[in-house]
């Protein structure tokens, strides 16, 4: 399984990544993107998640859309004399594949971002005379980031593929966001803590990063949640017949 982007997806990304470096604004952003072409839906799913991977490693402010769940009431059909419990909408609906796919790869490129912005400060930063990024310490730390920042892309890029080229991706989606989930904000909180007091600074950009990964993180359930996901759809039930282990093909 071949799921690196050929060619034309590593233009679209080479591209995307010249616009958002480009833009100054939100505003301009959007305007910038869709000049380019970049916000089309003939796009391609797989294309459109590489765009915002490349958005959210410079920490761009994204569109939102913000519902209010509305009451249901939960009823047994089987049941005679139901109990009405009633639940709000928003704790019994799953997320769309597709939006599970773009909350992983805005978290993959928000965790990119930070491991960029810090690789370049321990660089530079000096301590007793050299870099800081000579110690020990601080080397065993940034390795850490850079093993979760690329293992979260090579699962957001497998998941993204399947999705866009129409082969089952429910099983790769439930690991991108466990694995987001749970290894990227503490990643995150590493990159802050290797930049001391100037990752809290409000005009230094890491902080948006790391809300964007706790957004998306929110999103997808945490990590208890993605990881009993991740479970189901590994283990089946006891009451349920057959099963095997998940896999992609």
């Amino acid at each position: 399984m071949d799921f690196r982007p050929d060619e034309t997806q590593q233009v679209i990304t080479r591209l995307a990544a010249e616009v958002v470096a480009g833009a100054d604004s939100p505003e301009r952003l959007w305007k910038d993107l869709g000049q380019a072409g970049l916000l089309t839906p003939d796009l391609g799913i797989f294309e459109t998640t590489l765009v915002l991977t490349e958005m959210a490693r410079r920490a761009m402010v994204v569109p939102a859309l913000r519902i209010d769940g509305s009451a249901v009431t939960i009823v047994d059909p089987q049941d005679q004399d139901p109990s009405l419990v009633r639940l709000d909408a928003a704790f019994q609906a799953e997320p769309h594949p597709y939006a599970v796919a773009a909350a992983c790869a805005l978290g993959d490129g928000a965790l990119a971002g930070a491991l960029d912005l810090t690789t370049a400060h321990v660089r530079t930063r000096e301590q007793f005379g050299r870099p800081i990024a000579t110690f020990q310490a601080v080397a065993q730390q940034i390795a850490d980031v850079y093993i979760a920042s690329r293992t979260l892309h090579l699962a957001v890029l497998s998941a993204c593929w399947r999705l866009g080229t129409g082969r089952p991706a429910g099983d790769d989606l439930a690991v991108a966001a466990q694995w987001l989930t749970a290894e990227a904000p503490p990643a995150a909180r590493t990159c802050h803590h290797l930049h001391g007091g100037l990752g809290l600074m409000i005009d230094y950009p890491l902080h948006r990063h790391t809300a964007m990964i706790r957004a998306m993180s929110r999103f997808l359930g945490g990590s208890e949640h993605a990881l009993s996901r991740l479970a189901d759809r590994c283990v089946p039930l006891p009451d349920e017949a057959g099963g095997s282990p998940c896999s992609s093909n």
